[in-house]
Formats: structure tokens, sequence, C-alpha cells
């Protein structure tokens, strides 16, 4: 376990706010009701947004105190999410299992950066959709939020390069602001994707 974010997620403060970010709420109008995964979940915002508009949810983080956050939320607003406690360093994937995945500032040490970008391919359905807001390299000049190690921030050629066979419905680079708790105020620079996994024929 990762003793820093439990430790952040140990008060009753929602450390990033408990509204969803922004552009997942623009992206949810795309995604097929079905089974959800939200990685890298933290206290369990994004999750309990998509519960409340009608989808299957789960949430995976590592914290045991972002869990139990995710976890009261969903009771306040009267929502289920199923929570799981894993660390994608080891967490087995499944085949062919979800309809979505979200990924919304989940930032890692390269390697498992890798490993993760290949478990949502394993795991998502066809026709399923990968859908992410990550900080890129040049947040680190933005200090606004997200990671101090500029190795763990995403570099967007990168990102695109894990997903070639994928279709491209969104794909931006550049400023966005965003107002979310205290971890993440003001303007960033990130990268939003929304690919989907063909079917194939």
């Amino acid at each position: 376990m990762n003793s820093k974010w439990h430790e952040r997620f140990l008060g009753d403060e929602y450390f990033y706010g408990k509204e969803p970010n922004l552009f997942l709420v623009q992206a949810e109008q795309q995604l097929p009701k079905g089974k959800i995964l939200c990685i890298a979940e933290g206290e369990g915002r994004n999750s309990v947004f998509l519960a409340s508009k009608g989808y299957d949810v789960t949430a995976w983080d590592f914290a045991p105190s972002g869990i139990e956050k995710t976890k009261k939320l969903a009771r306040d607003r009267g929502v289920v999410v199923k929570t799981e406690l894993h660390d994608l360093a080891d967490v087995v994937w499944g085949e062919e299992e979800w309809d979505a995945i979200i990924h919304i500032f989940g930032h890692f040490p390269p390697p498992i950066f890798e490993r993760t970008m290949e478990g949502i391919r394993k795991a998502l359905k066809p026709g399923g959709f990968y859908v992410s807001e990550l900080y890129t390299k040049e947040q680190i000049k933005y200090e606004t939020g997200g990671p101090k190690e500029v190795d763990n921030l995403c570099n967007p050629g990168i990102l695109l390069g894990k997903f070639p066979d994928y279709f491209i419905q969104h794909f931006y680079i550049g400023e966005v602001e965003r107002i979310e708790g205290q971890g993440h105020t003001g303007v960033a620079h990130v990268v939003q994707s929304i690919f989907q996994k063909r079917v194939p024929h």
C-alpha cells in the first residue's frame, strides 16, 4: 500500500472534492450503459457520478482510506458503487470485461503505466471506451496539481501510441481550468482521450 495516498485521504475533507471531473461529465454522454471501471479512483467522485447516471460501476484504488471515502460518498448520494482495493502494479486484469474504463488523473511510474495500458486494452469489451484526462509533462510548470515527478506525467504521443487500432472519438492536448478540491486548482495542461475499441468484423 502507498502510505502517502492512504494518509492523504484519511481526513473528512475530500481532497479532490466531491463533484466529478468536468471532462468526464461531457464524455459520459458518449458511453453505453453497462459495466464501467474507474481506476486510481481516489475518493470516489467520478464513480459516484457515473453510478448516479445508471451505470454498473466498480472503483479501484490502492488506498484503503480512499475506498472508505468512496463508500461513504456513494451512501450519502444514495447510489451503489462496487469498491475493490487493488494496486495497479500487480492487479490481474480480466479479459473483455468492461464497457468503459475511466482514468482521471491517475499518474504512475512508467513501468506501471505500461502495464496498466496493456491491461486496459485486454479488459475492454469490443466496442468499449477508454476515457481519460491526465496531466501532461508540461503540467510541471503550472503547479496546480499532479505529481512532482515529471516521469509520472503523461506523454500524449506515448498514450496515443498505446491505442493504434482504436477509433479516436476525442483527443485534446492543451490548457483547461480545473477546480477540484484543494488537490487540483487553477489552469492546468492536460491530455484528454475518448478511444473506442473496434469491433472485429
